[in-house]
């Protein structure tokens, strides 16, 4: 839902917003200079009115002439220059007034929106009203006065200019242009004029970019061309990137209110009701909806994340650009940005049609410079750094050998390769992503082995001298997790590298303790990637000598193994390290004629049974001891790795 990210997306937005008189002439008025300070869409002043326009408001001539340019620090459109109320008429639409200049604008009648009271809300950039005229646009739509003053401050919790507090319909102007809603007041805007239309209800359709609605502008554009509430409401879910995950919504959820129906979270398939997580009106009770494809339909209450969507930076080559579903849009592009350390030029971010840059959000590469382009055919020059929304990035990383390359297929493009890279540990060296035409390293995506600097080289059949890491797109890993018994761990050759080893434990299980994977040279811990079972923290153990005391599980290579079968004598078992696994006893044991007892593993931690993998002598029933001090009474047949 807009409103979910209205706090951040609008912070940029008021970075241009200035407090402005306007100074009318006959259908004209003068916005007086400020940064970032254009036109109100629509009220733009033709070149051919803008000379009568601009002396209308006191504008003089020079030397006789309209002063005519393509200016980038000016406003698009007719303007004054403050210093000696020249007038001009800036052709360029990405022209960013730097504050000398005062555009001149038609002087049209002004309609009033109340918006709702909720966190976060205030009127869009251009459609706030100036204090003078804030008492009669308030009173209009039965605001009133406190003691018969406008109540005028700068406060930290009240929307940037003209409000009504919720509780007692008193008036106020917010000339703090910081100031947040924290929900208590009614944001009193200028009503949009934007045009409405639909498009043909068909698959993939949509507004094109910069030609949509925001939440505040729907409900008004959709009833003019005949739209309706559904139970006098809108049908909202969370915006791209900001719900909730099922294992968050339960938290998530709580802290806004939510209850858990009979103790449990409802989770569901629904066609009728938002993606993710959601509350239901009726009884606030916690549903998570694993539908993607799911509309709220009325009735339920989406859960969303309230901050900046989480972005990335591409790097800066020619032709890069967010894909399609990764574009960042207009109104969360500076908090996007600033995020990963843009910056905003002169206070404010450039908007506009920029031919050699990227279309939407972006920054320039020297300076950092947020800049939004709204060209959506523009092509990146490669001085400029494209800003997407973050991708999950899943990447391995092969040894640094001699020949070692990524199988054909599973090389990451040029673009791909700076967070990629990244994802597995590569860093950026003096802050430079190297690209070149490498004879003696690997084609694609690589690292130096030394400082594991991040490299993409473009020739093909270049041969890897063994200095450099080919990262590469991950395949199936196939990883077996040993069991916690002293002195097991992989066999030579089943052993996963440090690089591998974070991909390889999670596929099986691990996770990372405080978000850090572990590295040391442990004598008590076996050599290799391995878990800690008492929180599954994956660990990297580089002492080749190091011994397995009984309390960790060695992550291996998966191994094509053949099982054996002991004799149900009394006492025997399996030699330490040649256990199977109980994910793969049922495997083993059917492979030596062992057969499910009512379909089933038999699985128990019995002191008269042998520990792991066995059958029972009397019908080849296949068990699972999970009680390592078992003893075999004879009964039962161990099954072991062949070695």
């Amino acid at each position: 839902m807009f409103h979910q990210h209205a706090s951040l997306a609008v912070f940029a937005l008021f970075m241009q917003a200035q407090l402005f008189k306007g100074v009318k002439g006959d259908g004209v008025v003068l916005i007086h200079s400020g940064l970032g300070i254009n036109c109100v869409r629509g009220s733009d002043i033709s070149e051919e009115d803008c000379a009568a326009a601009g002396q209308s408001v006191g504008g003089q001539l020079r030397k006789g002439d309209l002063l005519v340019g393509s200016w980038a620090d000016t406003p698009y459109g007719c303007f004054i220059e403050s210093s000696d109320m020249a007038i001009h008429y800036g052709r360029n639409g990405g022209g960013h007034n730097n504050g000398n200049f005062q555009s001149v604008c038609s002087a049209a009648e002004k309609e009033v929106t109340v918006l709702d009271a909720y966190k976060g809300s205030e009127c869009l950039t251009g459609h706030d009203f100036s204090k003078e005229e804030c008492v009669d646009a308030a009173t209009a739509i039965g605001g009133v006065l406190k003691k018969d003053a406008l109540q005028v401050g700068a406060w930290a919790h009240i929307p940037y200019g003209c409000s009504i507090q919720d509780s007692d319909k008193v008036i106020h102007f917010g000339t703090n242009i910081a100031g947040t809603n924290a929900g208590q007041f009614q944001p009193v805007c200028v009503t949009a004029k934007d045009r409405a239309f639909t498009l043909p209800a068909r698959e993939g359709t949509s507004c094109d970019r910069g030609s949509d609605f925001n939440e505040h502008e729907c409900v008004d554009a959709a009833l003019s061309i005949g739209g309706k509430l559904r139970k006098g409401k809108v049908m909202v879910g969370c915006d791209r990137g900001s719900d909730f995950n099922e294992h968050e919504c339960v938290d998530a959820a709580l802290s806004i209110g939510g209850k858990l129906r009979d103790g449990k979270v409802m989770v569901g398939i629904w066609g009728d009701a938002p993606n993710a997580c959601f509350l239901e009106e009726s009884d606030k009770a916690i549903h998570y909806n694993k539908n993607g494809e799911g509309v709220n339909r009325g009735g339920f209450n989406p859960v969303c994340k309230v901050g900046a969507i989480k972005a990335t930076l591409l790097p800066a080559i020619k032709g890069s650009a967010c894909a399609a579903e990764d574009e960042i849009s207009l109104d969360d592009c500076a908090a996007a940005a600033m995020a990963i350390g843009g910056k905003l030029r002169y206070g404010s971010f450039k908007i506009g049609v920029f031919y050699n840059g990227p279309p939407g959000c972006f920054i320039e590469e020297s300076d950092k410079a947020i800049h939004y382009g709204t060209d959506a055919g523009s092509t990146n020059n490669g001085f400029f750094q494209p800003v997407c929304v973050a991708r999950i990035v899943e990447a391995t990383v092969l040894p640094d050998s001699a020949g070692s390359k990524c199988t054909p297929g599973y090389d990451f493009t040029e673009q791909e390769c700076l967070e990629a890279a990244k994802a597995v540990g590569g860093r950026l060296r003096k802050n430079k992503y190297l690209v070149g035409d490498w004879a003696n390293t690997p084609s694609a995506c690589f690292m130096e082995h030394g400082d594991m600097a991040i490299h993409y080289g473009h020739r093909q059949g270049a041969v890897n001298n063994g200095y450099f890491h080919p990262v590469c797109k991950p395949g199936v890993i196939e990883a077996t997790l040993k069991p916690a018994e002293r002195d097991v761990q992989c066999r030579d050759t089943h052993n996963f590298s440090q690089l591998e080893c974070v991909a390889a434990a999670k596929s099986v299980g691990g996770q990372l303790r405080n978000n850090e994977f572990i590295v040391g040279d442990y004598t008590n811990a076996p050599f290799g990637c391995f878990i800690d079972p008492s929180d599954a923290a994956i660990h990297y153990g580089r002492e080749v000598s190091g011994v397995n005391i009984g309390t960790y599980q060695s992550v291996c290579k998966k191994e094509a193994e053949e099982a054996a079968k002991l004799p149900g004598r009394k006492g025997t078992q399996c030699s330490p390290g040649e256990n199977f696994a109980s994910e793969d006893c049922i495997a083993a044991g059917e492979s030596l004629g062992g057969n499910l007892r009512g379909g089933n593993i038999l699985v128990g931690a019995w002191a008269d049974a042998p520990y792991g993998c066995f059958l029972e002598s009397r019908d080849n029933a296949i068990h699972f001891n999970t009680n390592a001090g078992g003893t075999n009474n004879g009964s039962y047949e161990p099954v072991c790795i062949y070695v």
